[in-house]
């Protein structure tokens, strides 16, 4: 199968590449099918993930324990049950990330990061009950 996207032009993937959502992400209800499409330029830390139900639709995303050092969550009971979680080591976290006109303000959702289970590409954008932050900024060393 073919997707075109703006910023990597043409991408072939098959059924087994595509991560499900359980439910929709957060604000776009009915778009639960995607892509992880890593950066062009290895190293570098963002990745878009790409609806395939809805071309126009892409979020840069990233690995938030890049940019943070104690970020740690527990998940309930329901998400791991929906899914099929056995181990921790099944998952794969992303937070999704603003990129303004200002690079030094890059920001990413600390709060409701997208959990994907790495065995049968089942994924959910949860809201964790834990403090943290919807917006925090990876190049301030501060607080939120």
């Amino acid at each position: 199968m073919k997707l075109v996207t703006d910023y990597r032009g043409e991408v072939e993937y098959t059924e087994e590449d595509v991560i499900e959502f359980v439910d929709s992400i957060y604000g776009f209800d009915g778009k639960t099918r995607f892509l992880l499409i890593g950066n062009v330029e290895p190293g570098l830390p963002f990745h878009w993930l790409q609806s395939i139900e809805e071309e126009s639709l892409t979020f840069v995303i990233t690995d938030p324990f890049l940019f943070v050092e104690n970020y740690d969550f527990e998940l309930d009971d329901f998400t791991v049950e929906q899914l099929e979680i056995d181990t921790v080591n099944d998952l794969i976290v992303y937070t999704t990330v603003i990129i303004p006109d200002e690079i030094e303000d890059i920001t990413v959702n600390l709060k409701s990061p997208i959990v994907v289970n790495a065995n049968n590409r089942k994924a959910k954008q949860v809201i964790l009950k834990e403090e943290f932050a919807y917006k925090h900024k990876i190049f301030d060393k501060g607080e939120d």
